[in-house]
């Protein structure tokens, strides 16, 4: 099926839409496949056209189990992940639009890595270049270099220290340094002056031995230093036997910031004398980068509700946020440098979970657990532990992260569960959750009417008392969208007798059921179970819908560069984004609160907003301009596209505002203005000029013209021959003159001439120009293939044509002379062409002949200002013309126009 789409001025074929959207799917209304992208086949084999959309795909994200016609729309203009049924599974990610009556999937595929890519036999000139997986599989591919980059390094670093063993003799002084340092280390004199390097020097500052040795240990390299007062004091330094310690530096290769620690130290003689200088750079970069993510990491935990602890290897608090205070009662310099047992044990702590907790630490391993825990006051409460260990590249520990959740509400809620069970017996039979009671042995105590409704069972609740609920739920399994696993979870909850809270389980039918399991003690004693179920259906489904727009709209306010602003229905601001703070100047402390038309506008602008404050409560979005001063008093105009804010209730509570500055376009529109009005009259003037000295000139030359008529009829007798040669050479200069007048008369009204363009046939326009120009019998003019039809100003085209068949023919040189009109075309444009058979045109004038009176023809007739005609027509049309010649062998004129919206 072909893909056509045509919209204010822009034609998208299926080739250049497939460059685009090289994965689009295209479905009819009745969900067939009746078009695919070109890759499409590439990584799903077998599709073909008229195949139903649901035999090949299924969406997964968001989960739609019964894909149809009617409900199909409910997919559209958001995001969507859908995935072949196939063993070879293949996951496609993006969005489903209308088309007229179909459904349009535009997207790419989902992969994780180059090595997917590949084995899709796909390359990266398969995707589309706006398509933001590229940059993934790029960042991918960049760290598959950098590990095989470490890797030859670690490898060379080796290779190194091999050579260093067996040049030890050669290298006595340098391997005390140099062999057991895997860094940089470089030898250099007092005076700056490099004597040796290491290869690990080499590759940090990327020269060869060649391009160091010799040179300036200051000029390059994590060592540069470009201030003359700053060498000067190094300088000093070596002399003095200065040790420069711990100096950091940072060097970009390929793109990349490396950090290094460099350490300068002097080498002296048996004397005292320093004859030496040695420098060894460290690599910090990846302690650099951990101290980095560290940093980040930190930032995140400090705003943690829960408590965070982060320790060394060894389990001794480095930090703690103020959750942790908040919850213990002990403050960072109370517990700074302690281990955690030490401070937050108690009487009741259970000593196995301490244990546990310990050889987790101490294997480097990630814990959970529930431990009871004492405060500063020496009040218990109870705590959910979590944590894991931060591992460098070796896998050496070199933090833990441990996050403390304060659970006694959580227990205590558990103990009055236990203790109301005789309350909630009696609230059970009302309650909109369905409730099963079970005794030590699966029979049924109580079950009340919600649980059968929920399970389609026809018995009254009443008559369900004493079913044995293992037998029941063998039979009653089917009803589960994984029958086998539903059963086995059961036995897995009873054999734990833990509670169970808000379960989700899957029917058959599409509904989800919310089950929460709570053992029943007297006592210590075990007494049985309560079962709790819901159904949560509707509940997802919401969810799932709020999620997936919060997220939407919560990436679209993070990323977007224009400002935006939430005000209540009295003006005041609630919410700004960061962008509207740039824009405006003001922090957002300083803007919520304030009045926006009170802070912005001017009286006269505050007009306008009080107009579209009207609007907003009929429910109408719409954008205008307005101008605005910001906080440093400034000027500025603002485009800003408004809408009604409405509550959950659909109640209206204000608007929202997308504000984008347009401060400098307002002012190239307004010098543009003014511009035009400038050059339109100074084309006026030039055209009335123009005319006035065509008409000028013309009056003479038709009284010369008379005048040697005159003189021809009345002393046609007396004159010589030479006079009659010169009467003609007369005329033939006054024609020549007449014809040059009427040239730049044509070329000054091209600029203002009205664009009144038509559909207008170029074969027509050829054949008019035949039978209007003189052509002589020893030549021919043909058209090779039949020309399109195209739209544009019909004058202009025969005065363009006209001019090259002219030319063609009037300097044609030969006995039988040729010109053949022809074209061809691509996506974009037509290129017409007009050959002929004559002289040709020297190389070195072919770059000239456009220009204005330019002429290299002995021709009397020719005046150097058809070409410029030509070539300044084809520049209002946005094209190009060249030329192809050969002198003696004759010349084509090529010209290039849009199509526009012309059609062969």
């Amino acid at each position: 099926m072909e893909i056509t789409v045509k919209k204010n001025g822009f034609n998208l074929s299926t080739s250049l839409f497939n460059k685009i959207f090289p994965f689009y799917i295209l479905l009819n209304e009745h969900l067939q496949i009746i078009s695919f992208g070109k890759n499409i086949p590439k990584i799903i084999t077998g599709l073909t056209e008229g195949t139903p959309f649901d035999s090949i795909f299924t969406i997964v994200r968001p989960h739609v189990d019964n894909i149809t016609p009617e409900n199909f729309h409910k997919n559209t203009d958001h995001l969507i992940v859908i995935t072949t049924k196939d063993s070879d599974k293949v996951t496609l990610r993006g969005q489903f639009e209308k088309l007229d009556n179909n459904f349009l999937f535009i997207g790419s595929p989902w992969f994780n890595s180059m090595n997917e890519v590949t084995d899709k036999n796909l390359t990266l000139n398969d995707f589309a270049y706006h398509d933001p997986i590229l940059d993934i599989l790029h960042i991918s591919k960049n760290q598959e270099i950098n590990y095989k980059e470490l890797k030859e390094l670690l490898e060379t670093v080796n290779e190194q220290r091999k050579t260093l063993k067996k040049d030890k003799e050669e290298l006595n002084k340098l391997s005390l340094v140099a062999s057991a340092n895997k860094n940089g280390v470089v030898l250099f004199t007092p005076g700056g002056k490099i004597l040796w390097c290491n290869n690990a020097y080499l590759k940090i500052v990327s020269l060869t031995n060649e391009e160091v040795i010799g040179q300036f240990i200051l000029d390059f390299g994590p060592c540069k230093i470009t201030e003359e007062d700053k060498i000067k004091e190094v300088l000093r330094g070596f002399e003095e036997g200065k040790i420069f310690e711990g100096e950091k530096a940072t060097l970009i290769k390929d793109r990349k910031t490396f950090w290094y620690k460099t350490t300068k130290q002097p080498v002296r003689d048996e004397a005292g004398q320093i004859i030496h200088y040695f420098a060894i750079i460290e690599d910090v970069t990846l302690e650099k980068e951990q101290e980095e993510k560290l940093r980040l990491l930190s930032s995140i935990a400090e705003k943690n509700t829960s408590a965070v602890i982060i320790c060394d290897e060894k389990g001794r608090i480095e930090w703690i946020n103020d959750s942790f205070t908040e919850i213990t009662e002990y403050t960072l310099e109370e517990v700074i440098g302690k281990k955690i047992k030490k401070i937050l044990e108690g009487p009741e702590t259970d000593k196995k979970t301490v244990a546990y907790l310990g050889e987790q630490m101490k294997n480097g391993l990630p814990f959970n657990c529930d431990i009871i825990n004492y405060k500063k006051s020496k009040n218990k409460y109870w705590s959910r532990v979590q944590g894991r260990a931060l591992n460098d590249e070796n896998g050496k520990v070199l933090k833990y992260f441990t996050i403390q959740e304060d659970i006694s509400l959580e227990k205590e809620f558990k103990q009055q569960l236990i203790e109301s069970e005789n309350r909630l017996y009696s609230l059970i039979i009302n309650l909109q959750s369905g409730i099963l009671l079970e005794d030590v042995n699966r029979k049924i105590l109580l079950v009340n009417k919600r649980f059968c409704d929920l399970f389609g069972i026809g018995l009254e609740p009443e008559r369900m008392k004493g079913i044995d609920c293992s037998k029941a739920a063998e039979q009653s399994k089917f009803l589960f969208k994984n029958p086998d696993s539903f059963l086995a979870r059961i036995d897995e909850i009873l054999r734990q007798k833990s509670t169970v809270i808000a379960e989700e389980i899957e029917m058959v039918d599409g509904r989800i059921i919310q089950r929460s399991f709570i053992p029943i003690y007297r006592g210590n004693k075990y007494d049985g179970h309560l079962w709790s179920y819901d159904d949560v259906t509707i509940q997802k489904k919401y969810e799932q819908s709020l999620e997936a727009e919060r997220e939407k709209y919560s990436n679209i306010i993070t990323n977007m560069n224009m400002g935006l602003i939430e005000v209540d229905i009295n003006d005041n601001i609630k919410f700004v984004n960061q962008s509207f703070s740039e824009m405006s100047g003001f922090s957002s402390e300083e803007l919520i609160g304030v009045k926006a038309a009170e802070l912005f506008l001017d009286p006269k602008s505050k007009q306008i907003i009080d107009t579209k404050t009207a609007v907003r409560a009929k429910g109408i979005s719409d954008s205008y301009e307005i101008k605005v001063k910001i906080k440093s008093n400034e000027e500025r105009y603002w485009l800003i596209s408004g809408a009604p804010n409405y509550n959950l209730n659909g109640e209206l509570v204000g608007s929202i505002g997308i504000h984008f500055d347009i401060t400098e376009q307002k002012k190239l529109e307004l010098q543009k203005e003014a511009l035009l009005k400038s050059l339109e009259k100074q084309n006026e003037s030039l055209n009335e000029y123009a005319q006035i000295v065509s008409h000028d000139l013309k009056s003479p030359l038709r009284s010369i013209h008379t005048l040697i008529t005159w003189i021809k009829d009345e002393e046609k007798n007396m004159l010589s021959n030479q006079t009659n040669e010169y009467i003609a050479l007369i005329e033939e200069k006054v024609e020549k003159m007449d014809y040059l007048i009427d040239g730049i008369l044509t070329y000054s009204k091209i600029d203002s001439f009205e664009k009144t363009d038509e559909l207008i046939d170029l074969n027509e326009i050829i054949d008019n120009i035949i039978q209007i120009i003189h052509i002589p019998k020893n030549t021919k003019v043909t058209i090779a293939h039949k020309l399109p039809v195209k739209k544009a100003n019909r004058f202009r085209m025969q005065q363009l044509f006209q001019n090259l068949i002219s030319n063609a023919i009037i300097h044609n040189d030969k006995k039988e002379g040729m010109v053949v009109i022809d074209y061809s075309e691509n996506e974009e444009a037509y290129i017409f062409s007009v050959q002929d058979n004559g002289p040709g045109i020297s190389e070195k004038y072919q770059s000239k002949i456009f220009h204005l009176f330019e002429s290299y023809s002995p021709n009397n007739k020719s005046t150097g200002i058809g070409l410029s005609i030509v070539k300044k027509i084809v520049e209002k049309y946005n094209g190009k013309i060249w030329i192809e010649s050969k002198v003696g062998i004759g010349t084509t004129f090529f010209i290039q126009l849009p199509k526009e919206y012309g059609t062969t």
